[in-house]
């Protein structure tokens, strides 16, 4: 019962603003408002296999979660080297941190590593040492031209 007097309070103090509006508008702005809520509280169900695996269940997807590797079956944690929604939610279902599982790229250290060397700056144009052969040549814009209209879908056709 709490829950819900909290739940009306909340959604009381987004709409404020809202207030003014006509019927209409106020229904398609609640309607937008809980869908960006709805997506934003996605229910995650989380079932450990192993210590470091687990299934996470996101809405219709079943995501396989593997936290020894830092890998999840969506792609995202491989490949940004930075943990997933999917593995967050794992990470939580275990009470352990998240830093020990995002590449060590992202550090305050690497960072400033990556600009204390110093780059030369370009010298004026005027002194470049530039051979005859490249400054002689002329680059021209190319010569196709686009048609009009929407390009054609390139589908592949299945193997019979």
């Amino acid at each position: 019962m709490d829950d819900d007097i909290n739940h009306c309070r909340v959604l009381d103090a987004i709409a404020k603003d809202a207030r003014e509006l006509h019927v209409v508008e106020l229904l398609e702005y609640m309607r937008t408002l809980h869908e960006g809520l709805m997506k934003s509280y996605r229910i995650q169900r989380v079932r450990a296999s192993t210590d470091y695996i687990h299934t996470v269940i996101d809405g219709m997807k079943r995501l396989i979660v593997c936290l020894q590797n830092k890998r999840c079956s969506c792609g995202q944690f491989q490949l940004d080297e930075l943990p997933c929604p999917h593995a967050l939610a794992a990470l939580r279902h275990m009470n352990e941190s998240f830093e020990n599982y995002y590449s060590p790229y992202y550090t305050k250290d690497s960072l400033l590593q990556t600009y204390e060397i110093l780059i030369d700056l370009l010298p004026d144009e005027s002194k470049w040492n530039v051979p005859q052969h490249i400054a002689e040549e002329v680059v021209m814009p190319p010569t196709g031209k686009r048609q009009p209209g929407r390009p054609q879908k390139q589908r592949y056709k299945p193997y019979n």
